[in-house]
């Protein structure tokens, strides 16, 4: 069966979770929803169940609008279950289980041969046989999920929506649960669309993946092409590596932290000296969603060229770069973007390019962006080169410091060059590199408002709407982006 949505608005009042979204589950096919919490992943469940009414857009089942079917008629197609069902007081597993048959039955009730068939099977497949007569209220909380889970089952729709269902179950109940899924899925080509946190089971098994943040999707298609570290630093704002599952072959998460931080790749020794850089640096930071407005559809100068660290390549830009988009995430998900064009000798490289240390001098939306880190320490950088039709893009996590010993990273001799030496900034940020990519930035030099040559005071800066807007409107008509060779120090393309 094919369920799908199109220009999709849902929200809880006046609060708008997701906005204008479209998406197809592919029939027949099992589909993992997968995002951080608060992303919108149950709310599009619930809007493509029917539980909340679009305040836009519509949802389609074969076609036909959802708000066209009557509700055992749509019960019969579509199979619903929400995260946290409520079961009525004192009711028994099996009389809960067999709820799920009630659209098959007659307006007065009564079940027959087939009803009680299917409630037997569907108690079996989940290992709650043996439990038929017990009160509900009374089981663990995994019994009570997989007894839920059965009456779903027991439901036997074409279509089948639920709602983080391995939640309370140990390893092995979790596994059985999607073994059963895929049963379910092979034996009747039902259509399976299933929110799991686990993104190792989500690639284990889903034929088709969907990523989201923000009530938006950020990518989807065949975990093995979608899961990526790029898109767990996207999604998570979590650094990863990502390798095949010895099990599977499909795609396995392995989360990095502080006290565990990604190791470097082959080719790439723990230890090696921090690269040279071909003079001081300018400096600044940005971040994800409003990156891909302001630069375009991200580009790869080189063919899988990603590292985890500052290194050469990515020196080039940090050196010869005037003007740096710095962006932060708020915690109501809101994304501030602030273009910076600053004296050189503010970024600082360290620990052999794996971190950034940046001068910071708090004034109006400096204050913003650093009010944001205190609640969410995803960041990145955007380093622009003039006549340069590519960007250095760097993501990491960040903290705000004013520790003497970083702070005495610009306390050098007056009689230097480097202006930063006469003036120490109050503040720092430090910045753990994840990730550095190149990028075709070619929307920024066709825009008209990229002319950093023009630009004498920091008023002279565009503004994100400025450039966003432009890029959108040289996407529109934009040829295809090819790579080009990497600036040189001075700047030039």
């Amino acid at each position: 069966m094919n369920l799908g949505a199109e220009d999709l608005v849902l929200r809880y009042d006046d609060r708008v979770v997701v906005d204008g979204l479209t998406v197809r589950l592919p029939p027949g096919r099992i589909t993992a929803i997968v995002g951080p919490n608060a992303c919108g992943k149950s709310t599009l469940l619930r809007g493509l169940g029917r539980i909340i009414a679009p305040a836009g857009g519509h949802v389609e089942l074969d076609g036909t609008d959802l708000r066209e079917f009557g509700g055992r008629e749509l019960a019969k197609r579509l199979g619903l279950l929400p995260q946290s069902p409520v079961a009525p007081d004192g009711i028994t597993v099996a009389d809960l289980v067999e709820r799920g048959r009630s659209p098959h039955q007659g307006w007065f009730g009564g079940s027959d041969g087939a009803d009680d068939a299917a409630v037997a099977a569907a108690m079996r497949a989940t290992g709650v046989l043996d439990l038929a007569d017990r009160p509900v209220d009374e089981l663990s909380g995994g019994q009570r999920q997989r007894v839920w889970i059965a009456m779903v089952l027991a439901q036997d729709t074409g279509v089948l929506l639920l709602d983080e269902p391995t939640t309370f179950l140990d390893t092995t109940h979790a596994v059985e649960v999607l073994d059963l899924l895929v049963d379910r899925n092979r034996a009747d080509r039902t259509t399976v669309a299933v929110v799991l946190h686990d993104l190792n089971l989500a690639c284990r098994y889903a034929d088709h993946l969907i990523a989201m943040r923000d009530g938006a999707i950020v990518a989807q298609g065949p975990p093995s092409e979608t899961m990526t570290e790029d898109l767990v630093s996207r999604v998570f704002r979590l650094a990863s590596r990502v390798v095949p599952d010895p099990v599977s072959g499909t795609p396995m998460v392995v989360p990095a932290g502080r006290h565990h931080p990604v190791p470097p790749r082959s080719g790439s020794p723990a230890g090696e000296p921090p690269v040279e850089l071909p003079g001081e640096l300018p400096g600044e930071l940005h971040s994800e969603d409003d990156l891909r407005e302001v630069v375009a559809e991200p580009h790869p100068l080189v063919a899988g060229k990603s590292t985890d660290r500052i290194d050469e390549t990515a020196a080039r830009f940090v050196a010869a770069a005037p003007l740096v988009f710095l962006g932060t995430t708020g915690a109501d998900g809101s994304v501030t973007v602030t273009p910076r064009g600053d004296v050189p000798g503010a970024v600082r490289v360290l620990d052999g390019g794996r971190r950034l240390a940046v001068a910071e001098r708090p004034g109006n939306r400096r204050v913003d962006s650093m009010r944001n880190l205190l609640q969410r320490d995803g960041i990145g950088l955007t380093f622009c080169v003039p006549r340069s039709t590519h960007v250095l893009r760097v993501h990491g996590r960040a903290r705000i410091t004013r520790d003497p010993e970083v702070l005495a990273l610009w306390a050098g001799d007056p009689a230097d060059d480097d202006p930063m030496a006469h003036r120490p900034p109050p503040l720092a940020i430090l910045v753990d590199v994840e990730d550095c990519y190149v990028h075709c930035g070619r929307a920024l030099k066709a825009s008209g408002v990229w002319a950093p040559e023009t630009w004498t005071a920091g008023d002279d800066v565009p503004g994100l709407k400025e450039l966003a807007d432009a890029a959108r409107a040289d996407r529109a008509g934009a040829a295809p982006l090819s790579a080009a060779a990497p600036p040189s120090p001075g700047g030039g393309s």
